[in-house]
């Protein structure tokens, strides 16, 4: 599962460095490359599994300093339940 979500920090926080830092060493979480301009930053998430995705997602939301995380987008492939395709790439009819 992929996710893309958006950070919002404590706008009375200074330094933003810290909770940055604390974002980035989380497992499976990739920052953008934004600079610490503003107070929203973009992150991805790589999991595994939908039950990860909600664990990462809460441990960026309790890092003091962090006000809100919302969530983008997900895209996860089941590929258990996959359909038969045709050629054409059109799903045939079970």
């Amino acid at each position: 599962m992929i996710a893309s979500l958006v950070a919002t920090l404590d706008k009375d926080i200074a330094d933003l460095s810290e909770i940055v830092s604390r974002i980035s060493c989380i497992p499976g979480v990739e920052l953008s490359d934004a600079k610490a301009v503003t107070h929203r930053f973009p992150v991805m998430i790589d999991s595994p599994d939908p039950d990860s995705l909600e664990e990462i997602t809460r441990r960026l939301q309790q890092i003091p300093g962090v006000a809100f995380v919302d969530v983008v987008f997900v895209h996860f492939e089941d590929e258990s339940d996959s359909v038969p395709v045709t050629p054409s790439g059109k799903p045939t009819c079970l």
